[in-house]
C-alpha cells in the first residue's frame, strides 16, 4: 500500500530540492555578474592599452614624434580608449545582458514551479511559454538557449512523470476490490501516455482471462491472443509497431493501432496476468519506461486485489453445494429488494427443501446425504436464469432469489426445479437413492409484503403449505 504524504515528506522533499535546485539553478546570476565585472576589467584594461600604444603607432605612419610624444596627447588617446572600452562595456550589457538575464528569469521560474509542485502539490508544469527560450541565434547565447531548453524539457518531463506516479499510487492504495482496481489503474496507464484502448488479463482458475477493458474489439479472446500468451510466458514486454500503411488483423482494438504492447505483471518473477496497451500514434520509449515503473506497484496490488477476491469468495461460499451461504445470499437478497423497492420491478423468492432428508441420512449415511445436497445445487442452480441466485438456507433447505419474476416466472421456475429432483437418482452402493422437493414461493411486490423479512415468512409460510398439501410440490403466495 502506498504510503500517504505527510507534511514532515513534503518538508524534506522541498528541502532536497531547494538544496540541489539552489545549486543547479542560481548559479546564472551570480555568473552574469561576474562576467560582466571581468568584462570591464579587460574594457578598461583595453582602453588604456589602446591609449598607450595608439601614440607609437601613430608615429609609425610619419607623424613627428614631438606631436605625439606629449602628456596632453597620451591623455587624449588613453581617454579615447577608455570610452571605446566603456561604449563597448555598455553595448556589451545592453545586448548580451540583456539575453542572459532574461535567461536568468526562467531559470527562477522553473525553481518556482518546481518548489511549487514539491510544496503544494501545484499542478502547473513548464511549457514553452512559460519556461522555455526562443533560439533566435546560431551562436553560443543560441547554442546556451537550446541546452537550455532540453534541460527544461527533461524537468518538465521528470514532473509528469512524478505526477503520474503520485496519482498511481494514491489510485492503488484506493481500491481493493479487483474490478474497482483495476478499472482505475488502466484509466491512469492509459491516460499517461494518451493511448486509445487498454485491458487487463489476470489468471483465474488456471487460465487467462480478461477482466477490464477499454476500445478492445472483442476482450473474451484477448486473453488466448498469441500477443499475451507470449508475454505471459516470457515475462517480457510484447511490443508490435505498424506502418501507417498496414491493417492490423486478429481484431485486437477497434480502431487501426500504430502500436500495440503488452506489459507481463509479476510478483518475484510469478506472472499473474498482463496490460495490452494500444495507441493510434506510435508509443516512445519514455512512455514505456514510465509504464515499467509503474508496473510493479500495480502487481503488488493486483495481487492483493486477487487474494482479497478469493478470500470474500472462500467467505462467501458453501463449501458442500459450491452456493453461496446464507450470510452472503441474505446479503444479495436485500440488496435485489431494496433495488425492488426503488423500482417498483418485480422480485420472486423460492424456499424450497428435501423432502424427509432426515431418512435419507438415516438409512444411507450422512456421505449418501452430502451427495444427494450437492446433487440437488447442481440441478437447481442449472435451472435457474441468469443474474438469479441461489444460497443453501439452511441444512437441508436452499433460497433462490429471481429478480424480475412475477407469480407466472415463479410457477415455471419452481415446477422446473421439482421435476428435475423427482427424476435424479444418486447411486449407492446397494440401492438408488430418490428424493423430492417441496417448495413455496412468493413475489414482490403482488403479494403484501411489509419488508425483507416479511418477504421470507410468506415463502417460508408457503413452503409449509406445500408440506402439509402431500410434499413434492409448489405453492405460491397469491397475490
Amino acid at each position: 500500500m502506498a504510503k500517504p504524504t505527510t507534511q514532515t515528506d513534503g518538508a524534506a522533499r522541498a528541502a532536497v530540492v531547494s538544496a540541489e535546485g539552489s545549486d543547479f539553478l542560481e548559479p546564472l546570476p551570480r555568473l552574469t555578474k561576474k562576467v560582466f565585472t571581468d568584462l570591464a576589467i579587460w574594457m578598461t584594461g583595453l582602453g588604456l592599452l589602446m591609449g598607450v600604444v595608439f601614440p607609437f603607432f601613430v608615429m609609425a605612419f610619419g607623424v613627428p614624434s614631438t606631436y605625439v610624444l606629449s602628456a596632453k596627447f597620451f591623455s587624449a588617446t588613453i581617454g579615447a580608449g577608455l570610452v571605446v572600452g566603456a561604449t563597448n562595456h555598455f553595448l556589451s550589457r545592453a545586448v548580451v545582458g540583456s539575453r542572459l538575464r532574461f535567461m536568468s528569469s526562467k531559470m527562477s521560474r522553473v525553481e518556482s514551479i518546481l518548489r511549487d509542485a514539491v510544496l503544494a502539490d501545484d499542478k502547473e508544469e513548464c511549457t514553452p511559454e512559460n519556461c522555455m527560450i526562443t533560439v533566435d541565434s546560431n551562436d553560443e547565447l543560441g547554442d546556451a538557449a537550446a541546452s537550455f531548453n532540453q534541460l527544461v524539457e527533461a524537468l518538465a518531463e521528470s514532473q509528469r512523470a512524478s505526477r503520474v506516479a503520485g496519482n498511481f499510487a494514491t489510485t492503488l492504495a484506493s481500491h481493493i476490490e479487483l474490478t474497482p482496481l483495476v478499472d482505475a489503474a488502466l484509466n491512469v496507464l492509459q491516460g499517461a501516455g494518451h493511448l486509445s484502448a487498454s485491458a487487463l488479463c489476470v489468471l483465474r482458475d488456471g487460465e487467462l482471462a480478461t477482466v477490464s477493458s477499454a476500445g478492445i474489439a472483442e476482450p473474451d479472446g484477448l486473453a488466448q491472443s498469441e500477443l499475451v500468451q507470449r508475454c505471459y510466458r516470457t515475462l517480457d514486454m510484447v511490443k508490435i509497431e505498424l506502418p501507417s500503411d498496414i491493417q492490423l488483423d486478429g481484431g485486437i482494438v477497434k480502431f487501426r493501432p500504430r502500436t500495440v504492447v503488452a506489459f507481463p505483471l509479476h510478483v518475484r518473477l510469478v506472472p499473474i496476468g498482463v496490460v495490452v496497451l494500444a495507441s493510434t500514434m506510435p508509443i516512445d520509449d519514455r512512455h514505456d519506461v514510465l509504464i515499467q515503473q509503474l508496473l510493479p506497484n500495480f502487481a503488488v496490488a493486483l495481487n492483493n486485489a486477487l487474494s482479497h477476491e478469493r478470500l470474500q469468495r472462500v467467505a462467501a461460499i458453501d463449501t458442500l453445494t459450491g452456493l453461496y451461504n446464507r450470510r452472503f445470499g441474505l446479503e444479495r437478497l436485500s440488496q435485489e429488494f431494496s433495488r425492488s423497492v426503488r423500482s417498483g420491478e418485480p422480485l420472486g423468492i423460492i424456499l424450497f427443501d428435501i423432502d424427509h432428508f432426515k431418512s435419507v441420512n438415516d438409512t444411507y449415511g450422512h456421505q449418501v446425504g452430502d451427495d444427494v445436497l450437492k446433487l440437488i445445487a447442481e440441478n437447481a442452480k442449472g435451472v435457474l436464469r441468469e443474474g438469479d441466485t441461489l444460497m443453501r438456507y439452511g441444512g437441508e433447505e436452499f433460497l433462490a432469489v429471481l429478480p424480475g419474476a412475477g407469480e407466472a416466472d415463479l410457477r415455471t421456475v419452481g415446477e422446473r426445479m421439482r421435476r428435475i429432483v423427482e427424476s435424479s437418482v444418486v447411486f449407492e452402493s446397494t440401492a438408488e437413492v430418490r428424493v423430492t422437493i417441496s417448495l413455496g414461493g412468493v413475489s414482490f411486490p403482488s403479494a403484501d409484503v411489509v419488508d425483507l423479512d416479511d418477504l421470507i415468512r410468506k415463502a417460508d409460510a408457503a413452503l409449509y403449505s406445500a408440506k402439509t398439501a402431500g410434499r413434492n410440490r409448489l405453492a405460491l403466495v397469491e397475490a
